[in-house]
């Protein structure tokens, strides 16, 4: 018989299954498995024609959305580990007619091009989305990861970049995981520990800090471009502390394991360790196992990191809009950082902070050490540094009615992000005139070939000077207090009645508000991460194992489509 895990038997899928099976036999009586259950390759045509169904389904879905710029796409590599096959995985978040919001995981089929130049990642994607009908890249919004290769392929598409990657390379850079610098021993800090603190790959370093100023801050000094060699002695104990951390598998030692891609999850690593500290020494010291843990620097780590964690959660929901958050979290995470007090207070007033009676009984780990304040405020620095606020941003979290007067932003921030408003609403404008000038031009068109097929239509008259005039002014020249916008940031809105999907308040107001409804549905179609892409790769990962290595990859893409269309049912 096949080896299984024990964990099968709480799959949904074959719970399901075997529920269905007891229902069908308590019905009909005995029933023979071959009845039930048909061959591979009878399967395998059902997958396939399912899944080319459900496409159909999809492409339909996605018409009126296109219309409205309310579509945006996720695209993104990944390779499985076994045959190391490159995977082109899209996923699709939208906004319908009645301001509900989808997602849904396209494809993850072989990438077949030559190469993952700019000009093969777009034709890849082309080729993927024709299924659904999308065939003009400029009616969709897009996100990505800063890779160099999705940067240049998307530029002409005015991508917005995924939230969550620009945050792990923030602490990646922080704690010099980036690899980007060479570093030489010294008395404090050796070869190994930066190179294992330093092992993964970065998705997001095409950084450009040019057009990023630091912020004034109280500090005096900055801490972003010290070098390894040069940090404190305390701090670089933290590094060797981190680096121990992350090696306690060779050690063989069980513990919840950080990714090598999301360094984020070292917060989830950090606090496995806490939970089981006396028992890993215990075995560390069976095994005669030297590996540094000190209890105070990884108690004091969780306590730095617990804000990213927190965040990054609400940030990578998936089935909601999210890019709202972006602003509010950016300035959260600024003010968190500012001082040691903050910090603890953010853990307080979220409750985030590290559970575990540990903790209560010893309040050392509240005082802030030197090595801890050194990577507190090089974190605080670099938010300032690397994460620009964009117009989309500030726009997305205005266009939710609860913080529509983006407090805490600074009154550059907010004009900029009115003017963007009002430019995005100029182009709905243009864009709705334009359709229904077609309309009644093709309409008076066909009205005079009825009338009289044989004459031709008289050509009216140009009226002297017709070309200097305004035309409508309330189209060609709003009033900046008359226009939707203001009208919107004087509406009085009852605080308790607001949900917190703000696409509920753009569908009951939609025609108070037609243009502003209208930018609304394709702004938070637009997720702040790329969270649903990846975990489709993670699907993969599961179904490409060591067992299925034969595996047709086209099935793969099938399964992981059907499957996204299930979990939305």
């Amino acid at each position: 018989m096949d080896i299984r895990p024990f964990s099968i038997v709480n799959d949904a899928g074959l719970r399901c299954l075997v529920q269905e099976c007891i229902s069908l036999g308590a019905k009909y009586g005995n029933i023979h498995v071959d009845d039930i259950l048909f061959s591979a390759d009878t399967t395998s045509s059902q997958v396939a024609k399912l899944a080319n169904e459900y496409r159909s389904i999809i492409r339909q879905k996605l018409i009126e959305p296109l219309s409205q710029h309310a579509v945006t796409i996720c695209p993104d590599l990944w390779s499985d580990s076994h045959r190391q096959v490159s995977y082109l995985g899209i996923s699709v978040c939208f906004t319908d007619e009645n301001h509900h919001f989808f997602a849904y995981d396209l494809c993850c089929h072989p990438y077949t091009e030559v190469d993952k130049s700019a000009e093969n990642i777009i034709i890849a994607i082309k080729k993927a989305l024709e299924p659904f009908g999308i065939t003009d890249l400029s009616q969709i919004n897009f996100v990505s990861d800063r890779g160099p290769n999705f940067v240049k392929a998307l530029k002409s598409y005015s991508p917005t970049y995924c939230v969550g990657h620009r945050l792990n390379n923030i602490i990646k850079t922080c704690f010099y995981q980036t690899g980007k610098i060479k570093y030489k021993a010294d008395d404090y800090i050796t070869n190994e520990t930066i190179e294992s603190v330093c092992s993964s790959d970065s998705e997001d370093d095409n950084d450009n800090y040019d057009r990023c100023t630091i912020l004034a801050s109280s500090y005096g000094y900055d801490l972003i471009d010290i070098d390894a060699i040069d940090i404190p002695s305390s701090a670089a104990n933290i590094l060797k502390t981190i680096s121990s951390c992350k090696n306690l598998d060779q050690g063989g030692v069980a513990v919840l394991q950080a990714t090598v891609v999301r360094w984020l999850s070292m917060s989830q690593l950090l606090e496995s360790i806490n939970r089981s500290y006396r028992q890993i020494k215990k075995i560390l010291g069976d095994r005669k196992k030297i590996i540094v843990l000190d209890k105070l620097i990884i108690l004091q780590l969780i306590i730095l990191l617990r804000p990213f964690k927190h965040i990054i959660l609400f940030l990578q929901k998936g089935k909601e809009p999210t890019l709202h958050l972006v602003t509010i979290a950016i300035l959260t995470l600024r003010d968190a950082f500012n001082t040691h007090k903050s910090l603890l207070e953010y853990g307080q007033s979220y409750q985030a902070n590290p559970s575990g009676e540990e903790l209560e009984e010893d309040d050392e780990y509240l005082e802030e050490s030197e090595g801890v304040r050194f990577f507190r405020i090089r974190l605080y620095q670099l938010l300032n540094t690397m994460f620009v606020l964009e117009p989309i941003h500030l726009a997305a979290t205005l266009l939710h009615p609860r913080y529509k007067l983006l407090k805490k932003c600074s009154s550059y921030e907010v004009r900029e992000c009115y003017v963007y408003i009002r430019v995005r609403m100029a182009h709905i404008k243009a864009k709705e005139k334009k359709k229904t000038t077609s309309s009644t031009t093709q309409g008076q068109t066909k009205t005079t070939d009825d009338a009289n097929t044989f004459e031709p239509a008289k050509k009216k008259p140009k009226r002297f000077g017709e070309d200097f005039e305004t035309g409508n002014v309330s189209d060609e020249f709003d009033d900046e207090h008359d226009d939707e916008l203001s009208k919107y940031l004087k509406q009085r809105i009852d605080i308790n009645s607001i949900k917190d999907n703000p696409l509920t308040f753009w569908y009951e107001n939609r025609f108070i508000y037609p243009i502003l409804s209208q930018l609304a549905r394709s702004i938070f179609s637009i997720p702040a991460t790329t969270a649903n892409v990846e975990r489709q790769f993670s699907a993969g990962g599961l179904i490409v194992n060591s067992r299925r290595t034969r595996l047709n990859p086209q099935q793969i893409n099938n399964s992981l489509f059907i499957r996204s269309v299930k979990k939305n049912e």
